[in-house]
């Protein structure tokens, strides 16, 4: 067994060396494939998206008319919202706790501070 040792430890090594060879130039597929080219070759066929070359007034003015367009489709009428806690009259019966919608006002704020 012990004159076989070095012998099975060269095959071993050799087996290994050949399969992780082999392994490595499996050919890939799809973003795999171009990621490996990409790497094997020194360039990157990647570009990030382009974001346009939209200035800073224009990308304000852009959100100002949004936060403007969603205030103007907001209902006019007053909404209310439970708050799901309810308080105890004097009778010691419960009266839920109803407080007023604030989503257009808060839309009129937003646009006031960040517009006008």
């Amino acid at each position: 067994m012990r004159k076989h040792l070095p012998l099975l430890l060269t095959a071993l090594m050799t087996l290994g060396v050949a399969t992780t060879s082999q392994a490595q130039s499996a050919p890939g597929t799809g973003a795999a494939n171009a990621i490996s080219d990409a790497v094997q070759e020194g360039s990157n066929p990647y570009r990030p998206p382009s974001g346009g070359s939209t200035d800073p007034e224009e990308a304000r003015r852009a959100k100002c008319e949004a936060l403007k367009e969603e205030f103007n489709a907001t209902s006019k009428k007053r909404t209310y919202e439970s708050s799901g806690t309810s308080t105890q009259n004097a009778q010691g019966r419960p009266v839920p706790k109803i407080e007023r919608g604030t989503t257009r006002k808060d839309l009129q704020e937003t646009y006031r501070a960040n517009c006008t």
